[in-house]
């Protein structure tokens, strides 16, 4: 199938670009995931939709469409939060790992879904794996959530393969596209789970504000670290929880002159760093952990459920 008549709603420049309705963004995206459209059409809408950036309609349309092709987990019986990890660190340590052992050691079930590799940054997937933390092979691997004591890994080839292969158009375009922004906002689990949906361009928290008006989820917005779902060394950004109900509660950022992590840091080294932490022989950042405290906090009366 063409798309051609929604690439001239979206690719006429900045300027000149209108927004699909959700269920025009539905149908497009239906027709891209499900392969029907030709490389050279979807190359024009990776590019169009990068110029234009997502209205909250069209993210939630987006979202429509990519709800059947998410593998979905068994729900569980323990709280659930999910971390998306799909940018790694270049410069500072990779934290997630770490934010995902304080809050499985709070009594959640923790998944962190995202890429296995990236050849200029360290992945939360080679720090699992130096870790020996459970990584998802398959789908029935899926079972053995909630039956560990450790966090979980599931690689998005696993969780969505046909998001996955949108996201490798990263490679060939050399651009990131709306896949890597929808792949965060994927919750595979119940609906009552939590989920980070971290950010680094300054206009998408008031756009998830009215994603999450038309989809509600329980969801804690932030920026994050080097685009990574956790607190800085020195800052821990606003973070707002959006709740399933509809009310919002937000916590103001907070700056910190805290131990200085090492740099040029590898997957080895720092899950070693990441392992000790935990075991409570070398401090770590006080950010992460009133960021993992406040999380278990502001979802308490949500645990007794």
């Amino acid at each position: 199938m063409s798309i051609s008549k929604f690439l001239k709603v979206i690719g006429r420049g900045s300027k000149g670009a209108k927004d699909l309705d959700r269920e025009q963004s539905r149908q497009v995206f239906l027709e891209i995931l499900s392969g029907k459209v030709s490389d050279l059409e979807l190359g024009a809408f990776c590019i169009a939709m990068r110029v234009k950036g997502e209205s909250p309609d069209e993210l939630a349309g987006f979202m429509d469409a990519l709800d059947p092709f998410i593998n979905l987990f068994p729900e569980q019986s323990l709280p659930t939060i999910i971390l998306p990890s799909y940018n790694g660190s270049r410069r500072q340590m990779n934290m997630t790992p770490l934010l995902a052992g304080l809050l499985c050691a709070s009594g959640f079930s923790v998944i962190v879904q995202g890429i296995e590799s990236d050849d200029a940054r360290i992945t939360s997937f080679s720090i699992f794996n130096e870790l020996n933390w459970p990584i998802i092979q398959n789908k029935n691997d899926f079972s053995i959530i909630g039956q560990q004591n450790q966090p979980i890994f599931c690689p998005i080839r696993i969780l969505c393969p046909a998001l996955n292969n949108l996201l490798s158009l990263r490679q060939r375009i050399g651009l990131r596209n709306t896949g890597h922004v929808l792949a965060k906002l994927i919750n595979p689990t119940q609906k009552h789970a939590w989920k980070i949906c971290n950010f680094t361009h300054p206009e998408y928290p008031e756009k998830l504000k009215k994603y999450f008006q038309l989809r509600p989820e329980n969801a804690i917005v932030m920026r994050g670290s080097e685009g990574e779902p956790t607190a800085s060394p020195q800052r821990l950004p606003e973070m707002a929880f959006h709740f399933l109900n509809g009310n919002i509660q937000k916590f103001p950022e907070k700056h910190f002159e805290d131990i200085v992590l090492p740099n040029d840091l590898d997957a080895n080294i720092t899950a070693s760093l990441t392992k000790k932490m935990l075991e409570g022989s070398q401090p770590f950042p006080k950010s992460i952990s009133l960021q993992a405290n406040q999380i278990s906090k502001t979802t308490l009366d949500l645990r007794q459920l």
